[in-house]
């Protein structure tokens, strides 16, 4: 099974924009969550602009400075249409 191009970059999109919406609510900068993840900004970025896929190890480390779940973070449905 293949996910249609399209709805994948919406997923991906979709996520970046819940880190950020996450990383203001708690009121970090690109500048501190990177810091405090051990990454570069850019990177953080990258991801909240939907330009780069996220790993797992990734995910963990955000989700751990954030001090959310990671399900919560991850908390997408992909069966509907974005």
């Amino acid at each position: 099974m293949s996910i249609d191009p399209n709805k994948f970059t919406s997923y991906q999109k979709n996520l970046g924009e819940r880190l950020k919406s996450i990383r203001e609510s708690n009121g970090y900068s690109l500048t501190d969550l990177a810091s405090l993840c051990d990454l570069e900004k850019t990177a953080i970025s990258r991801i909240e602009n939907g330009r780069t896929n996220i790993t797992f190890k990734t995910a963990i480390v955000l989700c751990t400075a954030l001090k959310i779940e990671l399900k919560d973070f991850f908390d997408i449905s992909i069966n509907q249409d974005l």
